[in-house]
């Protein structure tokens, strides 16, 4: 399908969207902003390595309603965290599976349908600052089809201990299916969370995610945010996350990207207050003829501030993945502390990977640095392994996920945790074996 088809798309939504002055003006600015860029091709420089074209093979829609049928509960039992969550299945919200109970005192978590209806100042001053519908064509389209995501609000100094996750299952329908969720977490002075973002595949249908999280830290909050991508195989997944850090807040990214024919991971991270930190960890696995996209963009705009980012990436068979990393650090940003790694196993013929971390610099009393590494398993390390009796498989195996388990292991002890153990171990079999 072309650009065209999700310019009907969203033209027939509109159309039919009750909705406020300032949110109607916010989807036809996306709408405006789609149509005016189109879909992307490979001779756009931030979308070279990106199979846009596979976007063309369906005419995805979006839902009006959907039915949680016992598939939809037993994939909810098998994913669900402790603690509260909402649950969302072809990007329209689940009540009857969701759970609220045990939010703590200050902190308010609800689907956005209704936020719009109860929080429009909140979310008039919010939505759409980070992510601009200028941003790219697919944060445009997404703002066109604004309907349905998540707001998760933390008073200042509250604190939620348990994990606040939010799942969204994709099953496609009679036909190939759009769900353009929206998140948005407004973090108030001193406050800290966990946020999970948790996103798999029900049967074979065709379906498209393209999904964007909005992140304002205040002065000295704290956010730990998982984004665990677990998609079927010929799903496709576009995903952005926009955050802009307050003075001394503590902003960790972590991305674990699993599934998926095609799928795209964004990170915009700023500072706007001295003293930030931020940590930006993605750990992606690819098979088949997977494609698996990363970016990210750390702007260093005021002084005193540090960041730490180490991607890595293993593929097998065809699979290809790509990282692209930009660290700004602008003119006034002095004892800027910036470092940037991206390390890659393949671990076959077949695979490739594109790696890109960058550096640009324009202030004079900093400590960057940056490099990438891309390789194959370790001949000695292998041969260390076989002569003491593991057969080659299971050497390969071991080796493989000691250079996935640093990643893993940034991860705190606990139910997160023990969720990405799962899926690695899903994509690679015998990991459990291996890690227990």
């Amino acid at each position: 399908m072309s650009a065209s088809h999700y310019v009907d798309v969203a033209r027939a939504f509109q159309s039919r969207a009750d909705a406020p002055s300032w949110l109607q003006a916010l989807r036809e600015e996306g709408l405006s902003q789609f149509q005016a860029r189109g879909l992307p091709t490979s001779k756009d420089e931030e979308w070279k390595y990106t199979p846009v074209a596979t976007l063309s093979s369906h005419p995805f829609q979006p839902v009006r309603d959907v039915s949680a049928g016992e598939d939809v509960a037993q994939a909810v039992a098998r994913l669900a965290l402790p603690g509260p969550r909402l649950v969302f299945v072809d990007g329209r919200f689940v009540p009857a599976l969701s759970v609220l109970a045990g939010l703590p005192r200050g902190v308010v978590l609800k689907p956005l349908s209704q936020a719009l209806r109860e929080d429009g100042a909140l979310l008039q001053e919010t939505l759409g600052q980070r992510a601009r519908p200028s941003a790219h064509a697919f944060t445009s389209l997404n703002a066109a089809l604004l309907e349905e995501g998540a707001l998760l609000t933390l008073a200042p100094r509250a604190l939620s201990e348990v994990p606040v996750q939010l799942l969204f299952l994709a099953r496609g329908g009679d036909g190939p299916v759009l769900a353009s969720p929206r998140i948005v977490v407004v973090a108030g002075e001193g406050s800290e969370a966990t946020l999970v973002e948790t996103y798999a595949g029900l049967g074979s249908g065709a379906t498209f995610t393209n999904a964007v999280t909005e992140v304002s830290l205040g002065d000295n909050a704290s956010l730990r945010h998982f984004k665990l991508q677990a998609e079927g195989d010929t799903a496709l997944h576009l995903g952005g996350l926009y955050s802009r850090q307050g003075r001394d807040s503590r902003f960790q990214s972590h991305a674990f990207s699993f599934g998926g024919q095609l799928s795209r991971n964004e990170v915009h991270a700023a500072f706007a207050g001295e003293g930030g930190e931020c940590v930006l960890n993605g750990l992606f696995v690819g098979r088949g003829t997977q494609h698996l996209d990363n970016r990210t963009d750390l702007d260093h705009a005021v002084p005193h501030c540090s960041s730490r980012e180490l991607y890595k990436g293993v593929l097998d068979d065809r699979a290809r993945g790509t990282f692209h990393g930009k660290i700004r650090v602008r003119e006034d940003a002095q004892k800027t502390d910036a470092s940037q790694q991206s390390r890659n196993l393949l671990l076959s013929e077949g695979a490739q990977v594109d790696a890109r971390p960058q550096l640009e610099i324009f202030a004079d009393d900093v400590k960057c640095a940056h490099g990438t590494a891309v390789g194959r398993l370790d001949d000695n390390a292998l041969f260390y392994l076989r002569s003491r009796g593991i057969p080659k498989v299971d050497a390969e195996r071991m080796l493989t996920q000691a250079f996935a388990s640093e990643l893993v292991r940034a991860v705190p002890e606990g139910p997160v945790r023990a969720r990405v153990e799962a899926l690695l171990a899903e994509k690679l079999p015998g990991t459990a074996e291996v890690m227990g």
